[in-house]
């Protein structure tokens, strides 16, 4: 089974882990919502009470995940930045070619983590500014560049998810839970 670890802090956007959260575990991936401090209670960045699965120091070996994913939001970014574990996390896994993944602002945390230097990227606009990369993308909803998923905000928090899944369990899960999740009627009414 895959497994997910999804890093959050005080100050997360939770549409943005809340959204994957739901598509991985519809497909059958094993997720947990993990906190970067020492307390599993997280408020979000629209004061919303988030009780984790774990803590950050609950994570003995992050190399059992098969990817990492973090949201944006403020100052929840910012305090996923700040965080060396949380860094030293991202470090990890991208060295060992293990899928990283970011939306919003969180791209900032992959820059800390020296990830996105060589890498096609998209984020919320403006934090661009804040971060190495070989290309940026304000178009794109999410974009892929090898083991790296960027994604660029809120609404497209679906997207990216689905991405995520796609990644780990491939087209035909992804597709029976976009279906199953209206996704198609969702698109015939924008």
């Amino acid at each position: 089974m895959k497994k997910a670890l999804i890093l959050i802090e005080n100050g997360s956007e939770e549409l943005e882990f809340i959204a994957p959260v739901d598509i991985l575990r519809r497909g059958g991936v094993k997720v947990d919502l993990v906190s970067a401090n020492k307390n599993k209670e997280i408020q979000s960045s629209h004061g919303v009470k988030i009780i984790a699965d774990k803590t950050i120091y609950d994570i003995e070996n992050v190399l059992e995940y098969d990817a990492i994913i973090i949201p944006g939001g403020l100052p929840g970014a910012t305090n996923l930045k700040d965080n060396n574990l949380a860094v030293d996390f991202f470090k990890t896994m991208s060295n060992n070619n293990k899928l990283v993944c970011a939306i919003c602002a969180s791209p900032i945390v992959l820059d800390e983590a020296n990830i996105t230097k060589d890498k096609n990227i998209t984020c919320y606009p403006g934090f661009e500014k804040q971060i190495t990369y070989k290309k940026y993308n304000d178009k794109a909803a999410v974009v892929i560049d090898k083991n790296v998923i960027t994604g660029q905000g809120p609404t497209l928090s679906l997207l990216f998810g689905y991405e995520i899944l796609n990644k780990l369990l491939g087209k035909e899960t992804t597709d029976k839970v976009k279906k199953e999740m209206l996704l198609d009627v969702l698109k015939n009414n924008l």
